[in-house]
């Protein structure tokens, strides 16, 4: 009974990491910050960065560090299992939320891909081989069973692009009246470079010259669809003296894969223009000696990478269509808009050279242009949801037949 005249109503969130280091579980996080003044928030997740904070508890469900489809595939077994034992032991919420289709039955799905829409397009186009490619296909297969079902099911998807809505209302047409678009948030005070930050002693221990135009590309993994390997064809189809002035950091990668690459860029001449920096516990400082970011990626919904190149004041290169991009890079004002093949970003290359003597006023005008995605606004954005949220969900938990069966 005592559950029942709780002082908050309580939001499950399930997500596989709930940190700042992963794309889906950054946005996570920020959110469950910004909603302990509504909810009592129960988190279950392998990774809690916000864990003992007032108004969290973290139920951990551990899983293998490695390789990433077994993460994913012993997540979707572990945290239903690991919910429903929660729930059988008296847990009650009155508010589900869970990332993709890690439960499906949850109110509440925060989409952050569509599995089944990627494996019919970008997927098919990909050129990854080998152990790689089967692992990816297991894992995007695996993940799109239950993503089907957790959308058919929940009475909510919120999503972080109009353009994730559009593929996923194509995909599951039943769906179309219950989006809601929440766009992905940046740490703006992070990733603003400080005034005092020495670019030069920074670019001269990793071997660059102050006159090189730097160009940086970030990604967790999966560089083929990232668009690393278009960047180094285009590169390696211009002139060697246009070749020698421009310098790629690579931040981000695993071993085998940034092996992999290396290896390609030699076969084009560019093994001194490519500088791979690997996984970084911090990206800024790669960021802020940088003077562009070229991101031509096949595939995202909302890229943080590119808001936070942008917030670092960095104008960015991208494929047209990107789903977030296109919201608010506007070609020639913060950034270069290209076709997805190499002749195209070739071109975007070649402008970006040109357009060196901008750079400043692009640069101003990158950081202005991802202002609208700060943090607070983020959280403001996910409490106005909540508050609003109650004539599309069911009833609280604590006053309804459902909170009895959950007890």
């Amino acid at each position: 009974m005592k559950d029942l005249v709780r002082a908050k109503p309580r939001l499950a969130v399930i997500e596989m990491a709930v940190g700042r280091n992963t794309p889906a579980g950054s946005c996570v996080l920020a959110e469950v910050k910004g909603l302990t003044d509504m909810f009592d928030v129960v988190v279950f997740s392998d990774v809690c960065d916000v864990a003992g904070e007032p108004g969290v508890t973290w139920i951990r469900v551990p899983l293998p560090a490695r390789p990433n489809v077994l993460r994913y595939l012993a997540f979707h077994i572990n945290a239903p299992l690991r919910f429903l034992l929660w729930r059988l032991s008296g847990g009650v919420a009155d508010r589900i939320q869970a990332t993709q289709g890690q439960l499906p039955g949850a109110d509440v799905v925060y989409a952050h891909f569509c599995h089944a829409a990627y494996l019919k397009g970008a997927w098919a186009a990909s050129t990854v081989t080998g152990p790689r490619r089967w692992a990816r296909w297991v894992t995007h297969r695996w993940s799109a069973w239950f993503e089907a079902r957790a959308v058919s099911r929940a009475e909510i998807i919120v999503v972080p692009s109009h353009g994730l809505q559009r593929e996923m209302t194509g995909e599951y047409p039943d769906i179309a009246s219950r989006f809601v678009c929440i766009s992905n948030p940046v740490d703006l005070e992070r990733f603003a470079r400080p005034p005092d930050f020495d670019r030069h002693t920074a670019r001269r221990a990793l071997g660059i010259a102050e006159d090189d135009i730097v160009l940086s590309f970030m990604a967790l993994g999966d560089f083929e669809r990232k668009g690393l390997g278009l960047l180094i064809e285009a590169l390696g189809g211009v002139t060697s003296e246009v070749q020698q002035s421009v310098k790629f950091v690579v931040i981000g990668g695993q071993g085998s894969e940034i092996s992999e690459y290396q290896a390609f860029a030699e076969s084009f001449g560019l093994a001194g223009q490519l500088i791979f920096v690997g996984m970084q516990s911090d990206v800024c400082p790669y960021l802020w000696l940088s003077d562009a970011f070229a991101f031509p990626s096949a595939y995202e919904i909302f890229s943080l990478a590119i808001l936070q190149a942008a917030a670092a004041g960095l104008p960015v290169l991208v494929s047209a269509r990107l789903y977030g991009a296109e919201e608010f890079v506007v070609d020639g004002v913060n950034g270069w808009v290209a076709e997805r093949n190499v002749e195209a970003v070739r071109d975007g290359l070649l402008r970006i050279l040109n357009d060196q003597p901008r750079f400043g006023e692009m640069a101003g005008a990158a950081s202005n242009s991802v202002a609208q995605y700060s943090q607070e606004a983020f959280q403001s954005r996910w409490r106005a949801f909540y508050a609003g949220a109650s004539s599309r969900l069911a009833v609280p938990a604590a006053n309804s037949k459902r909170a009895r069966v959950q007890r």
